[in-house]
């Protein structure tokens, strides 16, 4: 009963794990997935075997391999990287350690001398990363003392129920081990920490996005925020200085989340918002207004030809593939709706507008150019309301 529980509490974890990575492609929960799927698929092996049987070498492989993915996810978790980055040089480095270990465990027939390898390299690399967990503290509180309570568990599982003894003549499968149960409640801990990190990741990256936004930048791109644009246009206008207006809608952008998730969707906004203002002049301004939707200040009246040359050239750029994690994630299929002033409006809110109904006529046609002039499609959108 004790094994069936065991088992399907890994398995529910790792399915946790599988998903999260499905929504959020993120590699810290593919780790913490493989650590649990190691860990089901050793003690599943080892539970199975009696005492005459030959050692069969995967289990003792997939314990070191539970080894070396539980590093890797703990040094996420904690940002040993950022944080402290000496420690984090130290627990790459026995990353060379647990791949000879995975050697020798595939070719090792001696099931205790490989158990007490497994104890070994458990026990070290805990220290290293409750050493990291320590000087992380402030920083990372709920995360490094979850993962704490976590390893005190399994080094108290490890001292107390000797690995040897799976070995032993009185051999019982079926009778609960100590070191499976620590090493289960420590990834359940696992999961807790990781709700954490989320959390606490979510409210620091609110409180920058305000900080930023405050200050007329967006945090993530780098462009001006929405307030940096309206404070920027808003003077303009009251200095009666004649400027157009590109509002740039990035198509399929939510398709890009799903299938990446949102890291991946952020590094596509901000390679988009590099190529805009690569395409822009010193005192032009290019803005995020809000989640998939950019806008471009250009000063004076350039005619309409130098425009529609500008936005072939935006189209062209970020069309582009984008480069995330070793792969190309495509670009963007951008719209543009185009106004100028004074022609297309007086004030901000009638510039928007005006510049919002040409890109919905982009979007709406099927053939044609990526771009829209306000003064072209005004008479028709209007009607069309």
């Amino acid at each position: 009963m004790f094994d069936g529980v065991s088992y399907g509490l890994l398995a529910g974890l790792t399915t946790c794990g599988l998903v999260l990575l499905l929504v959020f492609g993120t590699k810290i929960h593919g780790w913490y997935a493989l650590s649990c799927a190691c860990a089901l698929a050793a003690f599943a092996g080892l539970n199975s075997l009696a005492p005459s049987t030959q050692f069969a070498q995967w289990p003792a492989a997939a314990l070191v391999l539970w080894t070396a993915c539980r590093l890797q996810f703990v040094r996420q978790l904690l940002r040993l990287e950022d944080f402290s980055p000496r420690l984090d040089r130290v627990a790459r480095a026995t990353l060379v350690i647990f791949a000879i270990a995975t050697l020798y465990a595939t070719l090792e027939t001696q099931r205790l001398w490989t158990l007490r390898m497994v104890q070994a390299l458990a026990v070290a690399s805990t220290v290293i990363l409750a050493a990291g967990a320590v000087k992380v503290l402030r920083r990372q509180p709920w995360p490094a003392a979850l993962f704490l309570a976590g390893a005190a568990l399994l080094l108290g599982g490890l001292s107390t129920a000797r690995m040897s003894a799976w070995i032993g003549p009185a051999w019982a499968p079926p009778q609960p081990n100590l070191v499976q149960a620590a090493m289960i409640a420590e990834l359940v801990i696992f999961i807790f920490a990781l709700g954490m990190r989320l959390r606490g990741d979510g409210a620091g990256e609110a409180r920058v996005q305000q900080k930023a936004g405050d200050s007329g930048t967006d945090a993530l791109t780098g462009a001006a925020s929405r307030t940096g644009f309206e404070s920027r246009a808003e003077e303009w206008l009251r200095d009666g200085r004649p400027f157009s207006l590109m509002v740039i809608d990035l198509n399929g952008f939510k398709a890009v989340n799903e299938r990446h998730g949102r890291a991946g969707g952020d590094a596509v906004l901000t390679a988009i918002a590099q190529r805009l203002r690569e395409q822009v002049r010193a005192d032009d301004m290019v803005a995020r207004l809000g989640s998939d939707e950019f806008a471009i200040l250009l000063v004076g009246s350039p005619p309409r030809q130098k425009l529609a040359e500008m936005a072939i050239r935006i189209e062209t750029a970020g069309a582009r593939p984008v480069a995330y994690e070793g792969r190309l994630l495509a670009g963007g299929e951008l719209s543009m709706g185009i106004a100028c002033h004074p022609a297309d409006g007086d004030t901000l809110a009638g510039l928007l507008e005006s510049a919002g109904r040409a890109l919905q006529h982009c979007k709406r046609q099927r053939m044609g150019p990526a771009y829209a002039f306000a003064g072209e499609h005004a008479g028709g959108a209007a009607a069309r309301e």
